[in-house]
């Protein structure tokens, strides 16, 4: 676990440098800005936290509330909260240099329903202009997952279903749709390979590999439906079984997707 620890933060920090240099002299770990932070709202189903920075809670905290019951209606699936906990929190943290869940990609290991929302997602979050925090959200209540590409084009077009036409993580100015997929990236959607390492370190193939990933679930889901897509979003062998409920192979799909 702590070598697991260690290895998260130190892959936060290498992105953080690389496309937030700034912001990671500030960067502290999960467990830390979780005891410091301080909560400012709480509803039904989510509470909202604050650490370094000022916070419209109660305005902030409808939003939330209202994108929670958004991606309920979209995926039609419900928050594990056995596992996650009857709320999910959101810390709005200065600290954060990158939006995401506890644990990052670890999650699934130690799930818990939290979310650490960047001061920037969070302000294009309350200027309606940013669904970061609805793609974080998204990923509790799909917390767990084989293909990595196939969570994060999930999240992406979960966000973009319910606050359309906003910007997403590292594409803060949504999606060009008449942008190619690259090869490299292509190889990556609807895998179970685990997420290359320049993922962390180039901003700029970072960028593409959110949208490739968006672009592969978005056409998956238009060719038939969220349902069917949550049989391959859950199943072990993805890759196969892309065969079977789409009656193509996982390179067609790209293909379809990247054109």
């Amino acid at each position: 676990m702590i070598l697991a620890i260690h290895r998260i933060a130190l892959s936060a920090l290498c992105l953080a440098f690389a496309v937030f240099p700034a912001q990671a002299q500030r960067m502290m770990n999960d467990e830390q800005i979780l005891v410091q932070a301080k909560r400012v709202a709480r509803g039904e189903l989510v509470e909202v936290y604050r650490h370094g920075i000022d916070v419209e809670g109660a305005k902030f905290l409808r939003f939330a509330e209202e994108g929670y019951r958004g991606i309920e209606k979209v995926t039609g699936l419900k928050l594990d909260t056995a596992t996650l906990g009857p709320r999910i929190q959101i810390v709005v943290s200065a600290s954060a240099a990158v939006s995401h869940v506890w644990r990052g990609d670890d999650h699934p290991k130690d799930p818990r329903g939290v979310v650490f929302l960047s001061a920037m997602a969070y302000r294009g979050a309350m200027k309606r202009n940013n669904a970061t925090y609805l793609h974080e959200m998204t990923h509790l209540f799909t917390w767990r997952f084989r293909s990595h590409t196939l969570r994060e084009g999930l999240a992406d077009w979960v966000a973009l279903a319910v606050l359309p036409g906003t910007g997403v993580g590292p594409n803060p100015n949504g999606y060009d749709p008449k942008t190619a997929v690259p090869p490299l990236i292509a190889d990556y959607l609807g895998t179970t390979k685990t997420p290359p390492d320049w993922l962390l370190l180039d901003a700029d193939r970072r960028t593409a590999y959110y949208f490739a990933s968006y672009r592969f679930v978005k056409r998956l889901i238009e060719l038939k439906d969220v349902a069917t897509f949550m049989h391959l979003y859950n199943s072990h062998s993805p890759e196969a079984d892309i065969v079977t409920l789409y009656g193509m192979t996982r390179e067609a799909a790209a293909r379809a997707a990247g054109s």
